[in-house]
């Protein structure tokens, strides 16, 4: 794996370079019993093996005991090298600073101080038995030296304080970003559910447990045999697996309903699954369950409580919302059905009552009176029938958005893409052919969705600046083709690893995908860095009724 170079190791390898060099002119120009062209062959020579020593940190930076080994050879070979190079008094004994370095910046605190005491001490027992025999004391060589030995101990100090520093900030950048993961994925659940119909929450839900808790499995399972109830979903198992699974849970059914708390539970044949009921006040009631791995941590798993606190309670206001825009729904109904009951009762009913009335009274007496007075009473019959059905159109017509003009799919769809553009500064083509009217409202539904999916995602993550959305129905089938010029991305390697999530802004692709297969379509994407992204949908009109 080739690791990206930090500011930090730049520093540090600039610096071994420009420090060799600065004692190897001091050494050039100094006076030796060596020749000028046996030091220059020397120098190349130190040259090269830093070269050598920076390749190794650089390649081996994460495997300890290579670093350590490496770091210690290029130690002892410095110490070899003041031999022919003075001893003591040699201008290279400053140059171990450097390996010094690369052991702070990327070893323990215990290496770095062992590695530099060791230094010290050979050092001085070297040059004491094989430079100055019998000259100084020991404690002479040492005040001698005293300066090069508080450098290192003072620049070896100063590193270490930088390290602490470095983790801390680290651990901070962390933290920092996995509280904007956080905060992005409840934004992605809010978008999410606020696009996608109540009945699509469980995959939502599932999925962002996964995604949350970066766990493998995870499972949203709704008690409720209701049409129309949300549809209990998981994420990590395969569709034979999730009917097995969602069979077993509903042997648990009634322990389920009496837990207000996190609580563990092993499934036999499924493994150990930390769980939460959702707290309700509405008729469902629902579970999310996680799998736990074999090495969870006693922390990890406090963790993840949180986390499943969190989404329990996001999903009880998800779910109650959808139980009040049920409501709501439903008496918006009633009340349409009341007035346009009141209306027909007030105007037509009463105007086909008048027909009825006098068409009956003319049949009784039509052959007793004259002529003249029958044609008469057959225009007033006509003049109300005609009142009738003006009254009756004028009803359809406040009913119908196709024939008052009113707000319709396709104006809802044309007026979404245009805030978006304008917001965004992004240049959207809405191209549709054939009949909108006819189109069930399901369909409808689906398709503003993903349109809408699409274009967020093409803004947001594609950074695009031109989008064409075209759209043909027809009877039998709709097809959908969403273009844009973005940044684009690798569908293999989406695909292949797994990063639906993170190539695909959010969980948007899946939802997107996930739709298309509900309603009996197909779904396909394709996409290259620098070249946009395609979206292209087919939908069997009648495959879903």
């Amino acid at each position: 794996m080739k690791l990206k170079k930090s500011a930090e190791d730049k520093m540090i390898f600039l610096y071994r370079y420009v420090s060799l060099s600065l004692t190897s002119l001091v050494f050039l120009f100094e006076t030796s019993r060596l020749m000028v062209w046996q030091k220059l062959l020397l120098i190349v020579f130190l040259f090269l093996s830093v070269t050598a020593f920076t390749w190794i940190y650089r390649k081996y930076r994460l495997h300890d005991m290579v670093l350590k080994c490496s770091i210690a050879l290029e130690t002892a070979g410095i110490i070899l090298l003041l031999f022919p190079t003075g001893g003591i008094n040699s201008p290279f004994k400053w140059y171990v600073i450097t390996p010094m370095l690369v052991a702070c910046a990327h070893l323990s605190m215990r290496y770095s101080w062992t590695l530099l005491l060791s230094y010290i001490g050979l050092v001085l027992t070297f040059c004491y038995i094989f430079f100055t025999p019998g000259q100084y004391f020991l404690w002479d060589l040492i005040l001698q030296n005293i300066n090069l030995f508080l450098v290192l101990i003072v620049t070896t100090m100063a590193m270490q304080v930088i390290r602490v520093m470095k983790d801390e900030l680290k651990v901070a950048k962390e933290q920092a970003n996995e509280t904007m993961d956080h905060i992005k994925s409840i934004y992605h659940i809010m978008e999410t559910t606020s696009h996608n119909e109540a009945l699509n929450l469980g995959q939502v839900i599932s999925d962002y447990t996964v995604k949350l808790t970066k766990q493998s499995r995870a499972f949203f399972w709704l008690d409720s045999q209701e049409e129309d109830a949300p549809a209990s979903s998981q994420t990590g198992w395969t569709v034979e697996e999730e009917e097995q699974l969602f069979e077993e849970l509903e042997n648990y059914r009634e322990e389920f309903r009496e837990e207000r708390e996190p609580f563990f539970r092993h499934l036999p044949e499924w493994g150990d699954f930390l769980m939460i009921t959702v707290p309700m006040t509405t008729r469902f009631v629902a579970t999310i369950g996680l799998k736990l791995g074999p090495d969870q941590s006693l922390t990890g798993r406090r963790w993840l409580v949180q986390q499943l606190i969190f989404l329990a309670e996001l999903s009880a206001v998800f779910l109650e919302r959808y139980e009040l825009e049920r409501i709501e729904n439903q008496l918006i109904v009633t009340n349409e059905q009341n007035r346009i009951a009141n209306e027909m009762h007030d105007n037509v009913s009463q105007s086909l009552f008048g027909i009825v009335y006098a068409t009956h009274s003319l049949r009784q007496t039509w052959c007793h009176q004259p002529k003249e007075q029958v044609e008469e009473q057959i225009d007033l019959i006509q003049q109300s029938a005609n009142q009738a059905v003006r009254e009756l159109k004028g009803a359809i017509h406040s009913l119908s958005s196709k024939k008052s003009g009113g707000s319709t799919w396709l104006g809802t769809v044309k007026s979404h893409l245009h805030t978006l553009s304008k917001l965004n500064h992004v240049q959207i083509d809405f191209d549709i052919h054939g009949d909108h009217y006819s189109l069930p409202y399901l369909y409808q539904k689906a398709l503003f969705r993903i349109i809408s999916e699409a274009a967020g995602n093409a803004i947001r993550h594609g950074l695009a600046k031109r989008i064409d959305v075209k759209l043909k129905l027809t009877p039998q089938v709709i097809r959908l083709s969403i273009h844009d010029d973005g940044v684009g991305f690798e569908t293999a390697r989406m695909v292949a690893g797994g990063e639906a999530v993170s190539a695909g802004g959010g969980l948007g692709m899946m939802n997107m995908e996930y739709l298309a297969q509900s309603m009996g379509g197909e779904f396909d994407i394709s996409s290259r860095i620098g070249e946009g992204t395609q979206i292209r949908l087919s939908i069997p009109v009648n495959a879903y009724e």
